[in-house]
């Protein structure tokens, strides 16, 4: 059977600020706002695969995520997905208790002084490239680690979305 990918994506960030200072009242408003829809495929503007988990990191751990060898797919079946290219990555921290953070995209399980993203309790983060995304090269950087230097668990959810392959085994 063929497999078929469809992405919709949609990002918004609005804000609106309203000061009243000794003279007269200041106010500013904006919005970015990003909307694409990938097609099935392996070029500009698609996808062909896509890997979603929840993972549970322990106080002062480090997962990692191996993108040529992902189990557990969106699928639900025991088999893997190896993606060649990542065009999409987002997280969110389910986590709710305070002081409870992770470090997505740290150095190494032993270098964990620099980091991509930040992510507190409730909070998220996201990224695409669906122009070029990144190419995977096996033992340069088909490896993502994700720190949690906070006192207690942290719960993420992942899904990663590129170009790659299905397979059963």
């Amino acid at each position: 059977m063929a497999t078929t990918l469809t992405v919709g994506g949609n990002s918004r960030l609005s804000y609106s600020l309203t000061e009243d200072p000794v003279i007269g009242a200041v106010s500013e408003s904006a919005e970015l706002r990003t909307t694409r829809t990938i097609e099935d495929g392996a070029g500009e503007n698609q996808a062909n695969v896509a890997w979603r988990n929840r993972v549970t990191i322990a106080a002062g751990q480090v997962y990692s995520f191996d993108l040529l060898n992902l189990g557990a797919t969106v699928f639900g079946f025991a088999g893997k997905v190896a993606m060649t290219k990542l065009k999409e990555v987002m997280v969110v921290n389910n986590t709710t208790t305070a002081g409870r953070y992770a470090l997505w995209g740290v150095i190494s399980p032993s270098d964990t002084t620099a980091y991509v993203a930040w992510l507190g309790r409730g909070g998220d983060y996201r990224t695409a490239d669906y122009a070029d995304g990144r190419t995977i090269t096996a033992n340069v950087n088909n490896v993502i680690y994700v720190a949690n230097p906070s006192p207690g668990a942290v719960e993420l959810d992942i899904l990663l979305v590129g170009v790659g392959t299905y397979s059963d085994t």
